[in-house]
């Protein structure tokens, strides 16, 4: 057979057209439910369908579960490692835990890519280098952190399982899919010629007008094949299906992977930049009051302050935190937990699987804790001062101001300040929230910015001077029997810095919405709880709601997706179904879904000169239109979880009136709402260390920040020939991101000794040099960053090198001890 891809006639005279399958399974939630040997046995199948047909294919598992492949089924992952090497499958996706992405925050976008690239790499020999995950798997940064992760080809065609994705369908066999940073990955589209794992799409597919008039026909199938009679797609079921498909006249049917067909129709791909508006995720996004995103978002934001302050503590030398310079163990156990439980499975599945989720979840999380409190415990208990002092530490990239005592500090970067309780500098003063009740409404004010309360209608109608829409800011509402419930005041409760509304539906079921002034900016926070939200009626527009319309004639709204904002007019209609009953076995139905979008942190309301609101919030990422501004998802009652419902809400929102922010202060102001600076007090008296100190900083590009600092050792560089290790002992690397999309260099400032530093692959593969400065006990590494560049440095830091200890001068205290009385 010949692979040229040129769609020219064989010399038979039939027409070429190129199949490729993707088999899709995983550990999560399918091994859980159906126990061991579910991945072995879906290998199995799916070599039987390759003998069976000579197809050749792509196989798609998380690559936790090749990890436990190779603990628990040895044998079937040899004869897996047997058929990528003779070319029969190619690993496609290979991202650690198979998540929707765009739910989940940039470093773990980041982290799900290189943890699965290294497990591929070290237990089947091969580095991925096509893309291509069954479920929804979007963003606009994504096409970068592929090609630097060194994937060459993707797919765009995301198969109907239980959620309902939305991707632009083209005619062409391929595209260069353009990412914001306009880095392209070559690509197969969502196109007509996509056939799911159903016997009955072959059907379908035979007539279709584009297998003659294609300059270069591709098939691509999801299959999901498991030898079961508990399971609807078996290799048995598809052979008839194949055999038509091969023997329909005036087709040359030609087998390849998914890195051959695009290597072979690679010349008839136009660019193509999708937007956010032009995908839609197909998720009941939402549901369960968001908390897995929320508790996905906590988790891996100890993880990073872990990450960060581990390398700060192991910088300032012994007495370390932990037994090592740096617990690299725990952290990325911790990680491997995390991407585990971002899998779309407890996202799509929560009602079935979530518990085993969660449980994994738990335990990342307490060890990422365990870490970040050490670390913190360690740094504190070095600073000067006496036994009880104050010290602030800042996990972040950047310093950041916070209110302490009644004054304003700041807090240098991944660094540390002691708070001098003598300190009387009137210009750090900050007043004091003073509070107004006339009985109609309450105004909470500190100097010149206030808010008012309605105490009538249980909202917020002023955030500083800017109105907040008829409506006002914190009103609920849902659809329960296909009735709209809106809350009311039941109760308001006026303390010394809050108002505390109780807010009641005709169910009966009551959210208290508590409004604080923000102790750090001019802003309002807004939170939500209830121990028991009555369920809404199982759709999305049904579900538990608040507007955010304020008294602007706004134009454009802003969001961010993983490492990245943009615009987003959210404009548009999807499909969306649920099943009726059991998930497995009844009748779908559909709801059509009107002007949905995501924020994953945030959105902003902007007029014409760029004024505007922003709404920051905690993890409720899902939105719909309305005419001026946006409601807010805060919780959705899903079908496919069948009787399981969340009830528990907890939602958080932070609201900044503001005359125009750039992208790079909106994510920062994001950040530091969910993640706080850490108070310690230490209970001895100080040591040797300075007041104040930042490990690391950014400077000269305001558009930029410092995401991550963390460590790697020898076991991350396995089969990765250029990776730092192999040049350093634990190298020191810091993630940087240009959000204001600005081209132009920054200025790395290291406290310390940098001996070298280089540019690098997000999976730590050095890839350049950089020039390094030493200046007043600091090193200064030039970085040019493009726009929108997610980039990686690696450091070479001195002092955060290993200082072992003299063990064998202490020997006698383990050698002798043992040695009794009675030994003698």
């Amino acid at each position: 057979m010949t692979v040229d891809g040129s769609g020219s006639e064989s010399a038979g005279g039939d027409r070429p057209v190129w199949y490729t399958f993707g088999n899709h399974f995983h550990w999560v939630d399918m091994q859980w439910l159906w126990g061991y040997g579910v991945l072995g046995a879906s290998v199995r199948d799916m070599l039987a369908f390759t003998a069976a047909t000579g197809a050749r294919g792509n196989l798609n598992f998380d690559a936790v579960g090749y990890e436990r492949m190779a603990a628990e089924e040895p044998e079937a992952l040899a004869q897996l490692r047997a058929a990528v090497a003779a070319g029969t499958i190619e690993v496609v996706g290979a991202s650690y835990g198979q998540p929707y992405p765009l739910f989940h925050h940039g470093e773990s976008a980041v982290r799900q890519l290189t943890y699965g690239v290294r497990a591929v790499r070290r237990l089947l020999g091969v580095r991925p280098v096509s893309y291509w995950e069954e479920e929804f798997s979007f963003y606009p940064q994504l096409p970068q952190l592929l090609a630097d992760t060194g994937h060459r080809y993707a797919s765009l065609f995301f198969q109907w399982t239980w959620h309902t994705p939305h991707v632009p369908a083209e005619d062409a066999p391929a595209i260069w899919w353009e990412g914001v940073d306009g880095t392209r990955i070559l690509a197969t589209p969502r196109g007509p010629l996509n056939l799911h794992q159903w016997p009955e799409d072959f059907t379908a597919l035979k007539e279709h007008p584009l297998l003659t008039e294609s300059p270069a026909p591709v098939i691509q199938q999801w299959l999901e094949l498991l030898p079961s009679p508990d399971w609807m797609c078996r290799s048995e079921l598809l052979l008839d299906g194949m055999r038509e498909l091969l023997s329909t006249p005036g087709l040359d049917i030609r087998f390849g992977t998914l890195a051959e067909v695009l290597a072979a129709v690679g010349p008839h791909a136009p660019v193509r930049r999708y937007t956010m508006d032009d995908v839609f995720h197909g998720m009941s996004l939402g549901k369960n009051g968001d908390l897995g995103h929320r508790r996905s978002r906590e988790t891996e934001q100890t993880l990073l302050a872990a990450e960060a302050l581990s390398v700060l503590a192991g910088r300032l030398g012994r007495p370390y935190p932990h037994w090592d310079v740096y617990p690299v163990w725990e952290l990325e156990e911790g990680w491997r937990e995390l991407l585990a439980f971002q899998h779309h499975d407890n996202d799509e599945c929560e009602g079935l699987c979530g518990h085993v989720g969660r449980a994994g979840l738990d335990r990342g999380q307490a060890l990422a804790r365990a870490v970040l409190d050490r670390s913190v415990a360690g740094i504190a208990g070095r600073t000067p001062g006496p036994a009880g002092r104050t010290v602030l530490v800042n996990p972040l990239g950047w310093a950041r101001s916070v209110v302490r005592d009644g004054r304003r500090v700041e807090v240098p970067a991944v660094g540390w300040t002691v708070l001098d309780d003598d300190a009387a500098d009137g210009h750090r003063a900050v007043a004091a929230v003073t509070v107004v009740d006339d009985g109609d409404a309450v105004t909470l004010r500190r100097g010149d910015f206030q808010v008012v309360v309605d105490r009538r209608r249980g909202v917020v109608t002023h955030v500083g001077g800017l109105g907040c829409g008829p409506a006002g800011l914190g009103g609920l509402r849902c659809e329960r029997g296909g009735v709209e419930h809106r809350y009311v005041p039941t109760a308001v409760r006026v303390e010394s810095d809050r108002v505390v509304l109780a807010l009641g539906s005709p169910a009966g079921d009551e959210i208290r919405l508590t409004v604080t002034l923000a102790p750090e900016l001019d802003a309002v926070d807004l939170s939500f709880d209830s121990a028991a939200v009555a369920p809404p009626d199982g759709r999305h527009h049904a579900s538990l709601m608040t507007l955010v319309e304020p008294d602007l004639r706004v134009r454009t709204v802003w969001h961010d997706t993983p490492y990245a904002l943009g615009p987003v007019n959210g404009r548009g209609r999807y499909q969306r179904k649920y099943p009726i009953g059991d998930w497995m076995t009844s009748p779908q139905v559909f709801e059509e879904v009107v002007d949905p979008f995501t924020g994953l942190q945030l959105i902003d309301l902007l007029d014409a000169d760029g004024a505007g609101l922003l709404w920051l919030h905690d993890g409720s990422q899902g939105f719909l239109r309305a005419e001026r501004g946006a409601w807010n998802v805060l919780s959705m009652r899903d079908p496919w979880d069948e009787q399981h419902f969340t009830a528990e809400l907890h939602a958080r929102a932070r609201v900044l009136a503001h005359d125009g922010l750039t992208p790079a202060v909106r994510w920062r102001l994001a950040q530091e709402f969910t993640r706080p600076v850490v108070t310690v007090r230490p209970a001895v008296d100080g040591g040797e260390l300075p007041p104040a100190l930042s490990l690391v900083r950014l400077d000269g590009r305001p558009g930029a920040a410092v995401t991550a600092v963390y460590r790697e050792t020898g076991y991350a560089g396995a089969g990765l020939p250029e990776h730092a290790t192999a040049t350093l002992d634990r190298p020191v690397l810091v993630r940087l991101v240009e959000f204001d999309g600005d081209d132009g260099d920054a200025a790395l400032v290291v406290t310390g000794t940098v001996a070298r530093a280089w540019r690098a692959s997000v999976l730590g593969e050095l890839r350049e040099p950089l020039s390094v400065r030493a200046a007043d006990g600091a090193s200064r590494i030039t970085v040019g960053l493009r726009a929108h560049q997610i980039t990686t440095v690696v450091l070479d830091l001195v002092e955060a090198g290993k200082q072992s200890r003299d063990l064998d001068a202490h020997r006698e205290v383990w050698a002798t001890v043992h040695r009794t009385e009675e030994d003698r």
